[in-house]
Parts: structure tokens; sequence; C-alpha cells
């Protein structure tokens, strides 16, 4: 359940701003490599936070 509705989300986001989304992944690819794990590990830590409180 929790694949299909990253899925669904991920798809929306790709589907209604795909422009949006290459500048974004634009950005992740000029980013440190240690800032985008930094980033990573505080998404992994908030997602198990809600997670967690639900």
């Amino acid at each position: 359940m929790a694949i299909a509705v990253f899925l669904l989300l991920e798809g929306t986001v790709y589907a209604l701003f795909p422009e949006q989304t290459k500048r974004m992944l634009a950005t992740i690819i000029s980013m440190d490599t240690n800032n985008l794990r930094v980033f990573g590990l505080v998404m992994v830590t908030l997602g198990a936070i809600i997670i967690w409180l639900v």
C-alpha cells in the first residue's frame, strides 16, 4: 500500500509539473554529495517520525 501511495504521488508530480521536476533534478545533480546525503537522512527521519506518530 505504501509503495502504491508513493507511486501515485510521484506520478502526479511528474504529470502536473514536468518542467519544474526537470529543474529540481538538475539542482539535485549539482548538489554536493554530503549535502544530498544529509537531506536524505533528514527526509528519512521525518518520515519515520510521521509513521511513528500515526
